[in-house]
Formats: structure tokens, C-alpha cells, sequence
């Protein structure tokens, strides 16, 4: 595997073991846990040049490594690998979502539907009217009936 491609790797088990987990990854655990194919020292390597690049850090000196907000960026770009929804997963939201009233009722059920998906801890904030203005408004047209606004 060539020496960026395992880096890659490495950063991507770094988050995914620190998403789990919560706690700093270290080399070793990864060498254990991951088929990297690679010493503990070789992933020591690649984790400095991760650091140095600033895509981990280094909470304290003991610790194992983090991902940065630029870690997590390159990670949802390049490395992150996404599920496509099934026929079912999809006829089961639209039936969630169909017996909204209007838009407050879609945003709560759509933030209780993520929670329950996630099984995460899901919040949604509307902008403050009095310090916000709109810029750009656009109505889409669904059925003869109903709009949506974006």
C-alpha cells in the first residue's frame, strides 16, 4: 500500500475508534484492532506526519492522538463511506414526514427521526428573526398542492 494510502487509513481508524470510543487512539491499539498491515512503530510514523499536517493532535503528552476539525474534514470527504438508503428506509421516513402539519412539525420530527436513526442526542435551533434576513428564497413545486420552500 503505498505510504499515503496507509496514512489515509490510519487517520480513518483514528476516527473511527475516537468516534466510539471518545478516547485518544494509539498506535498500538490500532495495529491491533485494524489489518493496516504495519507495525505500531510505522503507525507512530504516519500519526507524527498526521500531526504535523494537522490532521490529529496530541491531547497530552501521554495520550494517544484526535482527530482535528481538519482530520474530520478530510475524512467526510475522502475516506468516509456512505450507505445507500433501501427502498424500505425510504418509504419509512417519507411515511414519518407525510403526517407533518407544517414546517415547525417536519424540522421536530425530522430532528426525532435522526435521534432515533443516530441514536444520538439530535437539537435544531431556528435563526433569531430579529438578526437574520433572507437572501434567497425558493419555491419548488411537489404536487398541485403543496410547495417547498428552500
Amino acid at each position: 500500500m503505498p505510504y499515503e494510502d496507509r496514512r489515509l487509513e490510519v487517520l480513518r481508524a483514528i476516527v473511527e475508534d475516537y468516534v466510539s470510543t471518545n478516547e485518544p487512539v494509539g498506535s498500538k491499539s490500532l495495529a491491533d484492532r485494524h489489518q493496516l498491515g504495519v507495525s505500531p512503530a510505522t503507525i507512530r510514523n504516519d500519526m507524527a506526519v498526521l500531526e504535523e499536517e494537522g490532521y490529529i493532535a496530541q491531547p497530552h503528552t501521554s495520550a494517544g492522538r484526535i482527530p482535528t476539525d481538519k482530520g474530520y474534514r478530510l475524512f467526510v470527504d475522502r475516506l468516509a463511506t456512505i450507505k445507500p438508503m433501501s427502498a424500505a428506509e425510504r418509504r419509512a421516513i417519507q411515511t414519518f414526514l407525510d403526517g407533518a402539519l407544517d414546517l415547525d412539525d417536519v424540522v421536530g420530527r425530522t430532528v426525532r427521526l435522526l435521534a432515533q436513526l443516530t441514536r444520538q442526542v439530535a437539537v435544531v435551533q431556528y435563526p433569531s428573526l430579529s438578526r437574520s434576513a433572507v437572501r434567497h428564497l425558493e419555491l419548488v413545486s411537489l404536487t398541485a398542492s403543496r410547495l417547498w420552500w428552500c
